[in-house]
Parts: C-alpha cells; structure tokens; sequence
C-alpha cells in the first residue's frame, strides 16, 4: 500500500512537470505543428533535444531521491510509509543513512529483474525482509513498536549505568 502511495505521488509530480514544460512551450508557439518542411524553431530543437533527459530525470534520478531523501529523513518513511505508521531502519534499529536508503532504493531493481519474487521473500524471511532489505541490511518496522523498542533500551541503558556506578563505589570503599 505504502508503494502504491508514493507511485500516485511520484506520477503526479512528473505530471505535473511534464505539463508545465509542454504548456509553457505551447505558450511561446514552439510547439506549433506548422508546415512538414518547416525548419524547427530553435525553442522546439532544444526541447526535442532535452526532453529525453527531462524523462530520465523524472524516471531514474526523481524516484531515487524522493525515496532515499524521506527515508534518510528525521521521518525515517517516505510519505506511503508514513501513512501507514511503519518507517525504514538498519540492522540495529537506527536511521538509515544516505547511503544505506539510496543502496536499499536501487537493490528493489532485482525484484524487477526475478519477476518480483523478490517482493515476496518478505512472506519466507524471519524478519519479513524482501529481496532488497536482505541485500540493503534494512527492515522496515513499525514506528511505535520502534518507539517501545528504543526507550527500553534507554532504559536499559540508564539502569546499566547505575550498576556500573554502584559497582565502581564498591570497588572504591575495598
């Protein structure tokens, strides 16, 4: 579900792009058809010329740091996630980094390539990774279960801090 959201978010704002740059190319008469053995004018060269990157930046480069950016994020979840109260984390419950969400991004590129069994590797695994979790050394989690999780560690760690303490004063008066 959380895919399916941010799939109609990252189809709306390249819409949205693709939109404007056609209508303000429309606006400046670039994009009148005109006569077959009219030369182009020089707007509708360029934009010929660029548009092919135009898609692969809304294509490729887009996706890949709106889904690493948000998962990096104080958020820890890209919008989809967020709805639905679960967030991406490393092997030790912490936040992903830059690196880790943009190699957690391009490692789902091998569901594609297994006819997305990888996907459901997620319904085999012990901690219901995918292919691209195993491979990227993440888990996607619950937000508050993650909550719980980590104030009992805080707590652990206070409480392991007083018997340190307590230890290091006995010790002393020995």
């Amino acid at each position: 579900m959380a895919t399916c959201i941010d799939s109609f978010i990252l189809l709306l704002v390249a819409g949205i792009i693709i939109g404007f740059v056609v209508l303000m190319l429309n606006l400046n008469g670039d994009m009148n058809t005109g006569y077959a053995n009219e030369p182009m004018s020089t707007g509708k060269s360029v934009f010929v010329a660029l548009f092919p990157f135009l898609l692969l930046l809304l294509e490729l480069v887009f996706p890949w740091l709106y889904y690493s950016m948000f998962e990096h994020s104080k958020y820890h979840a890209t919008p989809g996630k967020m709805v639905l109260g679960i967030v991406a984390v490393d092997q030790q419950y912490r936040p992903l980094s830059f690196g880790r969400a943009s190699g957690r991004y391009w490692a789902q590129l091998l569901n594609g390539f297994t006819l997305n069994i990888g996907f459901m590797v997620a319904g085999w695994t012990t901690h219901k990774q995918a292919l691209h979790d195993l491979v990227a050394g993440t888990y996607v989690v619950n937000k508050h279960a993650l909550e719980r999780l980590h104030q009992q560690q805080r707590e652990y760690e206070q409480q392991l801090q007083e018997y340190n303490n307590q230890m290091a004063a006995q010790k002393n008066i020995l």
